[in-house]
């Protein structure tokens, strides 16, 4: 009687597949895939490049591994320039100085290397390539607008500094290698790639430079500007920012003990005479904003902006609820940022869904258009 075994060969070609499973390094375990610091779906960008490491692997003689080069400005120069060499001055390129904060030295460098630095350190390089459009739109915008308001406050001579929670991020070569690992030809293609196919573009509205604000995820909504810095801007309004609920991290917990609360909020508030008790007694939500994030929290008497609570306790967003136990105090946090302008993980998904950069970016900044400059 004849068994209804498999064919040889499915045999082999599932097991074929596994073992490649395992050698590109996929995730196995419900743990790993929980672990991914991406969507499962975008891990599609990296296959190539692990392709490519494994076939090195097996035909060394056949296949050489490209030399590691730096991120390169192709908008500029035919030539593979290093980024080491953006600092290097024509006539016919713009540029800025640039304080770096990583080496605590000012230089002068063209601004679409800048832009390339800022990108590769403010967003994911495995985005959508719109998202990265649009993230590197952003990132030029901002730092003509400073430069033309003044440039960096906190140093002298500078233009815009690489300190992120002032200014904008910038990754170094150093920082890239680190991030990227053995994908750092590739993302380094896509993020001068996207620099390269918007270059000289900026936002402006009613014919003037933006004041470009973003960050990592909404929660769902964006923040109108002037429930954060208490000012209106017609193009930094409250909007929609839907799929968001699928992305890693979108609710996060983070628990303190009344004592640690009580600790970190005294640092930022020395005045207050906060204790442990002051915490577990009295801390209470006073006002939320129409997006439901918190504007204001009241602590044993005073009443403490909600953005600056979050500083002080280094949360995740403003957009939070909170609970107690009898030792701990809980926050059960939604998004990441401040919540104002393009939200990265929105402007990824929107990209993924089939808009491109420039509708994203008239998306988060209502009323917007981009111009060459």
């Amino acid at each position: 009687m004849k068994r209804n075994y498999p064919p040889v060969w499915l045999s082999a070609l599932i097991l074929a597949i596994l073992l490649l499973w395992r050698i590109l390094g996929a995730p196995i375990t419900s743990q790993q895939f929980s672990d991914l610091d991406t969507p499962f779906w975008q891990a599609r960008i990296l296959l190539p490049s692990r392709i490519n490491r494994v076939l090195i692997l097996w035909m060394p003689a056949t296949i050489q591994e490209p030399t590691p080069q730096t991120l390169m400005d192709e908008s500029m120069d035919a030539d593979d320039r290093e980024l080491a060499r953006f600092t290097d001055i024509t006539d016919d390129q713009a540029t800025l100085m640039v304080y770096l904060a990583q080496e605590s030295k000012l230089v002068e460098m063209t601004l679409e290397g800048y832009v390339c630095g800022v990108l590769a350190a403010e967003m994911p390089a495995a985005y959508h390539q719109d998202a990265l459009k649009a993230q590197a739109v952003a990132a030029r915008t901002r730092a003509i607008y400073q430069l033309q308001s003044g440039g960096c406050s906190e140093h002298e001579g500078a233009d815009i500094c690489t300190n992120s929670s002032h200014c904008q991020g910038y990754a170094t070569l150093t920082e890239c290698h680190s991030m990227w690992g053995n994908e750092y030809e590739m993302y380094k293609e896509r993020v001068t790639s996207a620099v390269s196919a918007t270059v000289d573009e900026l936002l402006t509205y009613n014919d003037q430079l933006i004041m470009v604000m973003y960050h990592a995820m909404s929660g769902g909504t964006t923040e109108a500007a002037q429930t954060v810095f208490s000012s209106s801007v017609p193009y930094l309004v409250s909007v929609s920012s839907s799929g968001e609920e699928s992305a890693r991290g979108f609710y996060t917990d983070s628990t303190f003990t009344f004592g640690e609360a009580a600790e970190l909020l005294a640092k930022q508030f020395p005045t207050f005479g906060i204790t442990a008790d002051t915490v577990q007694q009295s801390l209470l939500i006073g006002e939320y904003t129409p997006t439901g994030r918190i504007r204001n929290m009241l602590l044993g008497g005073h009443e403490i902006l909600a953005t600056d609570f979050r500083k002080a306790l280094g949360l995740r967003s403003t957009w939070f609820s909170l609970s107690t136990d009898s030792a701990s105090i809980t926050f059960h946090q939604r998004g990441y940022g401040h919540g104002v302008g393009m939200s990265q993980v929105g402007a990824n998904i929107m990209a993924a869904n089939g808009s491109t950069y420039r509708e994203i970016l008239a998306h988060y900044y209502s009323g917007t258009v981009i111009e060459k400059q």
